[in-house]
């Protein structure tokens, strides 16, 4: 018998290892320089058994290291430390979208020129910002097909997955890329895929499931649901404009999967900057001195 399958891009060789709630909440936490168990504990409001499971998976896929020395904790490895754009897009799209969406909130501050900015996401050769409807893609040679395989953990709500006392800790952007299936149905509209029976067959979900995403979606105005007959039940979604920014994520995630999990046939996806005809890599600036920003020269402030 013949097992159904779906394209396997680098987006879906990086949520493999990002796509959770708790392990995205410990990235964010690493990313702004903590270390040790107990300010993961606080920082992210998870319970000590979760945190302890996701940070033994987080060393096994070596994203991040364990000290032999307890006081010292965890340390991101050069593969935790290359997610440091995946970060930057997040809380841009965080801090467009949902400025008051969380109880703590992230300051970038670029040390360059001393202040406080937003991460401008533009394209490495021409340098304009990225507008997901000025890039062309196709499939590159590394394209696969997997089986794919449902998991409990994932379709958790945020509200069941990090909540400190009555404080809840996730936003909907970490919300969305902690669940591969929903962010599978974001990537489906980016690549013209719309209607219901077509996102189902790209993505192989059960309907209810990719039911209850598609409502998810609607509900935090990442799509909206246009009629595309004169039968009022028949709808294709499409990214609203909260949606369509969320593009420089998957963007990153893509670079970061490419860079860690392409095999020697090449990336399976590739990417053009219509706006200037070359191959499309992200950069990221600050906006206000128009800066390239790293780590080395970017600090948080909560």
């Amino acid at each position: 018998m013949k097992m159904e399958s779906i394209r396997a891009c680098s987006i879906w060789r990086a949520l493999e290892v990002v796509g959770d709630v708790p392990v995205l909440l410990i990235l964010e936490q690493a990313l702004q320089g903590r270390h040790r168990f107990d300010e993961f504990v606080v920082g992210t409001g998870l319970s000590r058994s979760v945190l302890s499971n996701r940070l033994a998976k987080l060393v096994a896929a070596g994203v991040l290291v364990k000290a032999k020395e307890r006081q010292k904790g965890y340390a991101l490895t050069e593969m935790g430390r290359t997610l440091f754009p995946v970060a930057l897009m997040i809380l841009r799209w965080q801090s467009i979208w949902e400025p008051e969406g969380r109880s703590i909130n992230v300051k970038l501050i670029h040390r360059a020129c001393g202040k406080a900015m937003v991460a401008v996401p533009v394209c490495h050769e021409c340098e304009f910002e990225i507008d997901p409807r000025d890039v062309d893609w196709e499939p590159g040679p590394g394209l696969t097909q997997v089986t794919p395989t449902y998991s409990r953990r994932r379709q958790q709500t945020a509200a069941a997955s990090a909540k400190r006392g009555n404080v809840t800790m996730v936003d909907s952007v970490i919300e969305l890329f902690g669940d591969r299936w929903a962010t599978l149905v974001v990537r489906a509209c980016f690549t013209g895929i719309h209607r219901f029976d077509e996102i189902q067959r790209d993505t192989l979900m059960a309907t209810n499931i990719l039911s209850g995403r598609i409502e998810r979606l609607l509900a935090q105005d990442i799509l909206k649901a246009v009629p595309y007959s004169t039968h009022q039940d028949r709808f294709e979604y499409r990214l609203t404009p909260k949606g369509r920014d969320l593009y420089p994520v998957l963007l990153a995630l893509l670079q970061w999967g490419d860079a860690w999990f392409a095999d020697a046939k090449g990336p399976p996806l590739l990417l053009t900057h219509r706006k200037c005809g070359h191959g499309l890599r992200l950069k990221v600036l600050c906006s206000e001195c128009s800066g390239e920003l790293d780590p080395r020269n970017t600090t948080f402030e909560v």
